[in-house]
């Protein structure tokens, strides 16, 4: 009886607990998207205007990219870090730490705007400070919610980032009117809602294992040579990028605690949802600069531009706050495949309707950047069904590692694409002139897509997996 009587007490002590954080967390979401927010706008501002701020700044247009892709790997590996911290660290001082590097590099793009090299290190240091409230919203979202909460959450994260993508767009746009090192002060105004985070931030912290720093630092020398080879292509960088290689992958057999673990590699759940999420989001940096390349091709304004795709952002994020009910509607395979669907028929209308109008093309991204947010949402879940619940938060950090660097070699291979000569000389289906090169870019998306669509129906049993 007695014993009966302590497990009721344990089991009523477990649920007030969780429930504490549960309030908490719920309480404490909005500041975080709010600095989130703020952060994440910059990614997709460099990644429309990096060509300008590197032809101001007399830069070859292979350099200037490194403004795009180096802080995307980065991003990458700072998510994987920070969500494995929040296995066990305090996301207030997470929080507060994040506020305080994004802040000093936003300052330090601002006062060094001169130095294409400080501005690259400035980038750098603002994605790895703003990177911190993503990944803290996403692992108290995963830990301290319930089932049908995590995916309205998740959704609504996941409409947030478009909504700052719209945002970045939108900014800059405007660097043909402002110097541009003013949009570094933007992240600053983040300071605004630090009260907020100390008072509401739940302050949990358990005793955890090390971080694999070696790990995670031999996987971002990886991803980082697979994209400069593309923007500096030779023998030596393909040698070295085969050697690293090979020692991570001895690493992850061999090593005591690799972040990617053996039994994680065996786990067929896990890496087929890693799968699709690499083919997935593979271009999604990528999708926002060829449109200043079709619009310079068109003569048409980069204010212009960035109306447009602040349009298609702003759909996106509408679709991102209803990927949580539609997930729940369809399920996570479900949405999956109809993400794909729209995904193909987007790149592949783009493509062939290269010549018509940019509202035309406005429409078809719509399509399309429907398809690459609500994906999200069900691959970030089926990744987190596939581990155990006490390795939630590793499972959530290598997807994000993943989607970065993904994302960031993506653009590296999309520059690399455009700037050779071959890409540009022979379109599909009458393509031709200026336009040969986009077109046959959306050709090559469209077949990533089609890829990733195919799998999915390969993957079933691992995406809809409980």
């Amino acid at each position: 009886m007695n014993d009966e009587i302590h497990q009721d007490v344990l089991s009523t002590s477990s649920s007030q607990e969780f429930e504490m954080n549960r309030f908490k967390t719920k309480k404490s979401l909005p500041a975080l998207l709010i600095v989130f927010t703020l952060a994440t706008l910059m990614i997709q501002c460099f990644n429309l205007v990096y060509a300008n701020i590197g032809e101001s700044m007399h830069m070859s247009a292979n350099t200037s990219a490194l403004l795009s892709t180096v802080p995307g790997i980065i991003l990458g590996v700072v998510c994987m870090l920070y969500d494995t911290l929040c296995d066990y660290i305090s996301p207030k001082k997470m929080t507060l730490w994040g506020v305080s590097a994004l802040v000093l590099g936003s300052l330090l793009g601002f006062f060094a705007a001169t130095n294409f090299w400080l501005v690259l290190v400035a980038r750098m240091i603002q994605v790895a400070g703003g990177q911190v409230t993503g990944s803290v919203f996403l692992v108290m979202t995963v830990k301290y919610l319930t089932n049908r909460e995590k995916a309205i959450y998740i959704g609504v994260f996941n409409a947030v980032y478009y909504l700052a993508a719209a945002l970045g767009v939108f900014a800059g746009g405007w660097i043909t009117n402002i110097p541009w090192k003013f949009l570094f002060l933007i992240p600053t105004f983040s300071l605004f809602v630090v009260p907020w985070i100390i008072r509401d931030t739940p302050d949990i912290s358990i005793k955890g294992s090390k971080i694999d720093v070696i790990g995670i630092i031999i996987f971002a020398i990886f991803a980082l040579l697979i994209a400069i080879v593309f923007s500096y292509p030779s023998w030596e960088l393909v040698i070295a990028i085969v050697l690293v290689g090979v020692i991570f992958v001895a690493y992850v057999a061999k090593g005591q605690n690799p972040f990617i673990t053996s039994k994680l590699v065996k786990n067929s759940a896990f890496m087929g949802v890693w799968l699709l999420l690499v083919l997935f989001y593979l271009f999604n940096y990528a999708t926002t600069p060829i449109y200043q390349v079709i619009g310079d091709n068109d003569h048409i304004s980069l204010l212009v531009v960035s109306w447009c795709l602040t349009a298609v952002n702003l759909v996106s994020a509408i679709v991102g706050i209803f990927s949580g009910p539609i997930v729940h509607q369809l399920g996570r395979y479900g949405t999956m495949i109809w993400s794909g669907i729209a995904m193909v028929i987007g790149f592949v209308a783009s493509a062939l309707f290269i010549h018509a109008s940019f509202w035309l093309l406005t429409v078809m991204a719509c399509i399309f950047m429907a398809g690459i947010t609500v994906v999200y949402t069900p691959i970030y879940d089926a990744a987190a069904a596939a581990v155990p619940e006490s390795e939630n938060g590793r499972a959530i950090g290598i997807c994000d590692l993943t989607l970065n660097v993904t994302s960031s070699i993506g653009m590296a291979m999309y520059n690399a694409c455009l700037a050779n000569p071959q890409f540009l000389k022979h379109g599909l289906f009458g393509i031709s002139g200026v336009a040969i090169g986009s077109s046959n870019m959306f050709w090559v998306m469209a077949a990533f897509s089609l890829v990733a669509l195919i799998l999915t129906f390969i993957f079933r049993k691992a995406i809809v997996k409980k």
